[in-house]
């Protein structure tokens, strides 16, 4: 069981790093840093705290050099506009946005630029409408087809038939229950295919083991023989 995390900070030269550290039954100490920026550091209730912050200090070189690693991989992102001009991301591939003063229409995806249709160019409110209404269902349609070509591979593993959700998440690109039902956040639209089928096939291999175990591994494995591989093309990008 875990409890409630607590917020510490270690210093490595001018520059301080926030950590979380969770207590929990387990035997060694174990540091996360993820493509968030988060630092988590999952600890033995029987450690004392001092010590805690004594190892995670050692570690400091790496975190800051994991951390700088994964920034330089997505910088965060600016507010959007909604003007013509502006990027938007699908499936791993950058696409400018064209707002066209006209009678409004679905927005649509011709070439290299996404073509959205307003009375006025100056609504930012109906651009951001559109925008969203078209990812929506760019989302569904996507996320729909890739769980059912990933399942056709897992079925033949006797992984059950799953039921999708798809929401937006903060922190996860999926999750599985243990009812059956596979969540998917909203904005794995925006990475490249290869690394949706993974996430896909991830939690597909879940509803069968839901634990990290060699069993899970395995599974996935042969599902996807280059998980690894997707995986590290994945933590390149942020959650937006």
């Amino acid at each position: 069981m875990k409890t409630k995390a607590a917020t510490h900070v270690i210093e490595f030269g001018s520059r301080k790093i926030p950590y979380r550290l969770h207590r929990a039954d387990r035997k060694r100490l174990r540091v996360v840093v993820s493509p968030e920026l988060t630092v988590d550091v999952f600890a033995p209730r029987t450690v004392d705290d001092d010590l805690i912050h004594i190892s995670v200090k050692k570690k400091a070189p790496w975190i800051a050099r994991t951390l700088d690693k994964l920034e330089s991989y997505h910088p965060l992102p600016a507010p959007k506009r909604y003007v013509s001009g502006e990027t938007i991301v699908y499936l791993g591939r950058q696409y400018r946005l064209k707002v066209v003063k006209g009678s409004k229409q679905p927005a649509k995806l011709l070439g290299r630029f996404l073509w959205v249709w307003v009375e006025d160019k100056n609504d930012i409110q109906s651009i951001k409408k559109a925008v969203d209404q078209w990812y929506r269902k760019r989302t569904r349609e996507t996320l729909g087809r890739y769980l059912e070509k990933c399942y056709k591979v897992a079925s033949r593993h006797g992984v059950p038939e799953p039921l999708l959700v798809i929401r937006k998440m903060r922190r996860r690109w999926g999750s599985c229950s243990n009812s059956g039902r596979i969540t998917l956040n909203f904005n794995l639209v925006q990475v490249p295919v290869h690394c949706i089928e993974y996430v896909i096939m991830h939690e597909l291999c879940h509803l069968k083991h839901n634990n990290h175990s060699k069993a899970f591994y395995s599974l996935l494995t042969r599902c996807q023989p280059d998980w690894r591989k997707r995986k590290e093309a994945l933590d390149r990008f942020r959650m937006s």
